[in-house]
């Protein structure tokens, strides 16, 4: 932790520390070890779901798909107050079982908060909106932060994606109904937009909105029903998003080149941050630390339900001053075992780990989605205005995180009906 806040990346502050340790603890003839869980690491074929997730979220990004489905949406909602917030959101859902996290908030940041800003929607609700739409992509599948979760606690990719889905859903419901609310009760917060649209024009967009939805039942339908392995749906979804592409004569070279490439640039971090992690953890369990942990815990006179709130506070607290991934770095590897020793079922801690990392993307002073909000966001809205925006729909979160931890068959119930 003190190299994180030293500015060192995550996957060199832990696999540095472990290469050290291993020197000075079983000296440098153990050092074959590193190699071989690197080598061990990077050559699981089941790897290749994430470049081939980030594939697909690219081709969609220079598809313009998200732009189609603002004005799609536009057109059936037209006259409702807080519309343009409300389509915001399931712009953001629908990128985000599309494959991303980044691309909501970015492309919403881009087209949506400058939309509402021009009908005078107020500034919190325009710009929350648009970063809490945006983090959906952290819980609702395919999210690339629960494949790299999966890979450290061991746990099913496919189970983690199912069992993304409906605390997802619920979270962006709660989104739409304090929208609705705020503005039934504060009108000037969202004028409607007084726009006449004829049934010929909203028929017409339908087609707009038709390619993602039939993308999204391929790659999560494939799954649910057994159909295909996630890496399979993966590459399934890589091959949709690229048809897309296609037919809305947005390939060219250059697109491809440039999804390519990011690919592959994202890629390279999430791999050396898997392969830090791998090293931590192989280091961690041999010093028998997991095993000196979980003993601890089973033996001590307290309530579980103590110990599981502990850890979500602790995370709470991580999530405000590190990055997502150094969090889940560092802690699954201790977190999930004492989980599993209190008896918890380790697919619903996984959600719950998760829908705090989603609290973290929107809470100061370390919080993504503000810091690329403010990236894309208008020349006048300033870092206060961001910050201001955030609590509404940090509480909807919060309050998503206890539904869960009360009923665990939120969680639970696609992956118990999964084929």
């Amino acid at each position: 932790m003190t190299l994180l806040l030293l500015g060192v990346p995550v996957a060199f502050a832990l696999g540095g520390i472990t290469v050290v340790l291993t020197c000075l603890l079983e000296g440098s003839t153990s050092l074959f070890i590193v190699a071989t869980t690197t080598y061990k690491q990077i050559t699981d074929p089941n790897l290749i779901t994430i470049p081939l997730f980030l594939l697909m979220g690219n081709f969609l990004l220079h598809s313009g798909i998200s732009d189609r489905m603002f004005k799609a949406l536009g057109f059936w909602l037209t006259g409702i107050k807080g519309g343009l917030a409300i389509i915001s959101i399931g712009v953001c859902v629908a990128l985000a079982m599309c494959g991303g996290f980044g691309p909501g908030i970015l492309t919403m940041g881009l087209i949506a908060v400058p939309a509402m800003l021009k009908q005078s929607y107020n500034r919190s609700l325009a710009l929350g909106s648009v970063m809490a739409g945006g983090v959906l992509g952290e819980i609702i599948p395919p999210s690339i932060i629960m494949i790299i979760f999966a890979y450290i606690a061991r746990v099913s990719i496919g189970k983690l994606f199912l069992a993304g889905v409906i605390p997802g859903l619920i979270t962006a419901f709660g989104y739409i109904l304090y929208i609705s609310i705020r503005c039934q009760l504060q009108p000037e917060f969202a004028p409607p937009v007084k726009e006449t649209v004829t049934w010929k024009l909203r028929l017409s967009s339908l087609k707009d909105i038709l390619l993602p939805a039939l993308l999204i039942v391929l790659v999560l339908g494939s799954i649910f029903f057994g159909i295909a392995t996630p890496t399979e749906a993966a590459g399934v979804g890589a091959t949709g998003a690229f048809v897309i592409c296609v037919l809305l004569k947005k390939m060219s070279w250059k697109v491809l080149w440039d999804s390519c490439r990011q690919t592959m640039t994202i890629s390279g971090m999430v791999f050396w941050i898997l392969i830090g992690a791998t090293l931590f953890s192989v280091f961690y369990t041999s010093q028998g630390a997991q095993s000196l942990v979980t003993e601890l815990v089973s033996t001590l006179e307290i309530n579980r339900w103590i110990v599981l709130g502990g850890m979500q506070l602790i995370l709470l607290v991580l999530g405000m001053f590190m990055d997502d991934y150094a969090v889940v770095t560092i802690c699954a590897p201790i977190f999930v075992p004492i989980a599993k020793v209190l008896g918890f079922d380790p697919i619903w801690f996984s959600i719950i780990f998760i829908l705090n990392m989603q609290v973290a993307y929107l809470t100061p002073p370390f919080g993504w989605a503000l810091i690329m909000m403010k990236g894309v966001a208008p020349p006048e809205i300033t870092t206060r205005d961001i910050w201001k925006s955030i609590p509404p729909f940090v509480a909807i979160q919060l309050i998503v995180l206890i539904l869960v931890m009360i009923f665990p068959q939120l969680a639970l119930w696609l992956t118990d009906s999964m084929l």
